[in-house]
């Protein structure tokens, strides 16, 4: 059962012409880590159904809200109202890989997966049998952590080529001022060490990595071990490299899924 959780919420709309939806930018207080984060809500014009599907939406490394939505995944504007569907959109604080760190005040795993959670379901009208995460790269790796440790709110987890394993190039991407200078450490915070919680799970999983991705092997690794494990999955991949012109094809392909998902087609 998710617990309720009192947030500070300051609240401004979007008046564009560009934008077709609703878009709320919103500074939500995090009590964990004391301080606001920008969050972009994507909400459909016109809704049939009294609640609607949610899908926490995390950028990769060095992105933010505002690049996801105009460069990254621009068609969420469209989908949301095609797809009835509400999109969220957390600032990730550029290189917090949306774990929990002991070493500083960075808490972003607690941020998303409970106080983001509790805010959007009370705010919004949300169907709470239809919640999913998803994100690229860096935010692959958080949507995969995250989504494996909190099965009970997320249904559905997408990674886009996911850096699923930072132990081997972390050091040049902000881990030492989160988790310390020992690699041995790094270890369980990687979304590789947290696969075999999905063994029993029920969610839905997708996983997409286009073929000239420097993580194409990482990817391909995790496919195999969730065929070992017997976990299923849908595994994906297409012609691509690690930028916007893949992953923003690779999350259309994804949401659709988990579209489907949701309305109980696949």
């Amino acid at each position: 059962m998710r617990k309720s959780l009192l947030l500070l919420t300051t609240i401004i709309f979007i008046n564009n012409p560009v934008f077709s939806q609703k878009v709320d930018t919103l500074n939500v207080f995090s009590l964990s880590m004391q301080k606001n984060i920008k969050t972009l809500i994507i909400s459909p014009k016109h809704t049939i159904k009294r609640d609607i599907p949610s899908v926490y939406i995390l950028h990769g490394y060095s992105g933010n809200p505002e690049r996801t939505l105009k460069k990254d995944i621009p068609s969420l504007l469209r989908l949301s109202q095609e797809m009835q569907t509400l999109f969220i959109l957390p600032d990730g604080n550029y290189d917090s890989w949306y774990i929990d760190s002991k070493q500083n005040n960075s808490k972003y795993e607690t941020f998303i997966a409970n106080e983001l959670v509790d805010y959007i379901d009370k705010n919004y009208k949300t169907d709470l049998s239809k919640t999913a995460i998803m994100g690229w790269s860096m935010g692959g790796h958080g949507a995969l952590y995250i989504g494996a440790r909190h099965q009970n709110i997320f249904e559905s987890i997408g990674s886009i080529c996911g850096a699923l394993d930072f132990t081997a190039y972390g050091t040049d991407y902000g881990i030492p001022k989160l988790l310390g200078k020992n690699k041995e450490s790094w270890i369980n915070y990687t979304a590789n060490s947290q696969i075999k919680r999905l063994k029993e799970s029920k969610q839905k999983l997708i996983i997409s990595c286009g073929i000239n991705d420097p993580f194409i092997k990482q990817n391909r690794d995790l496919h195999q071990k969730l065929i070992t494990l017997n976990i299923p999955h849908i595994y994906e991949e297409s012609s691509g490299e690690h930028n916007a012109a893949y992953w923003s094809k690779a999350a259309n392909t994804q949401l659709f899924h988990i579209n489907n998902y949701f309305n109980g087609k696949e």
